[in-house]
Formats: structure tokens, sequence, C-alpha cells
């Protein structure tokens, strides 16, 4: 089974004037580097992330500091 993850918050200190950008998108080596909230699935008895060649990560940081997280 495949699964697409997907996470949108709100991070003030990621907000960045724009008047020409609606967003700028990044790949999984940014994710490292913010805090990112800590996902559970209640009642799991197993799960675990697949070892891919490429991250399957991608982030999107709006101007007003909105977030989406997107993981497959």
């Amino acid at each position: 089974m495949t699964l697409y993850l997907r996470h949108y918050w709100k991070d003030e200190r990621l907000s960045f004037p724009s008047t020409s950008n609606k967003s700028m998108t990044f790949d999984g080596r940014l994710v490292k580097k913010i805090w990112v909230p800590d996902v559970f699935f209640v009642h799991s008895k197993r799960s675990f992330t697949h070892d891919t060649t490429t991250e399957n990560i991608m982030l999107r940081v709006f101007p007003d500091g909105h977030v989406l997280y997107s993981m497959r």
C-alpha cells in the first residue's frame, strides 16, 4: 500500500517578504533543518518508512509562514 502523508502548519519563523513568489519548494534536505511536527498512528501495531535511493519528501513554504510537507 502506498500512503501520501501531508502536513500543513504555520511557522512564522519561516515567513519571508515576497511580491512575486507565491511559495518556495524545497526537497528533503531542508526538512532535517527545520521543526516538523511528530506524527503517530493511534493503535498502530507496526509502521515503517521504506528506504529509498532518494527521499520522497516535498516541502513548500508560503510567504506568510504556512508550510506544506508531503511524504510518500
